[in-house]
């Protein structure tokens, strides 16, 4: 197998890559770098339990420390490989990630962006305001005569008021 990392220099610009696992590969290779400690970066999203689960189950960001890198991931049976790409010379490299990047994603993480939590289904009262964006009323702005709840389920038909004039209008879950 060749390494990869022999020629890399590691800089205060690029110091992550990707690696690559199969099954519980990335949870092995996180206790071990912890252990060192290498830094790892696991992007999590929030299920509809709120519980965090991995963003993608086999990738890894991981800080990048020459060999020691290579050797920490190389320590799982389930180490698949480095997500690579050919340089200007054909040489086959690891995609370096900047520090930066990683550093910009947990702090909008923090900050609720990019996470579920803040993504939660609006309440609609009655008598709200909304712009219809498909269908017969499209881009009428029609007033709601029923509440429409965060939980609601599948679709819905909701009586509607536009300027005096009532009708109906059918109501997806995800247009909410």
């Amino acid at each position: 197998m060749q390494d990869l990392f022999s020629s890399m220099q590691p800089s205060a610009d690029f110091s992550w890559v990707v690696a690559m696992f199969a099954g519980t590969g990335a949870t092995d290779a996180i206790r071990r770098a912890n252990d060192v400690p290498l830094k790892t970066y696991y992007p999590i999203r929030f299920n509809g339990n709120q519980e965090p689960i991995p963003m993608w189950r086999n990738y890894l960001f991981i800080e990048f420390r020459g060999m020691l890198t290579l050797n920490i991931c190389r320590s799982t049976s389930k180490f698949l490989k480095i997500i690579c790409a050919h340089d200007e010379e054909g040489i086959l490299r690891p995609i370096m990630v900047r520090k930066n990047a990683i550093a910009e994603s947990l702090e909008l993480f923090q900050q609720g962006r990019f996470n579920d939590r803040t993504y939660v289904r609006r309440y609609y009262g009655k008598g709200s305001i909304v712009r219809v964006i498909e269908g017969n009323f499209i881009d009428k702005r029609v007033r709601l005569e029923i509440d429409i709840e965060p939980g609601l389920p599948g679709t819905k038909k909701v009586p509607i008021d536009i300027n005096g004039c009532r009708g109906s209008i059918e109501i997806w879950k995800l247009a909410l």
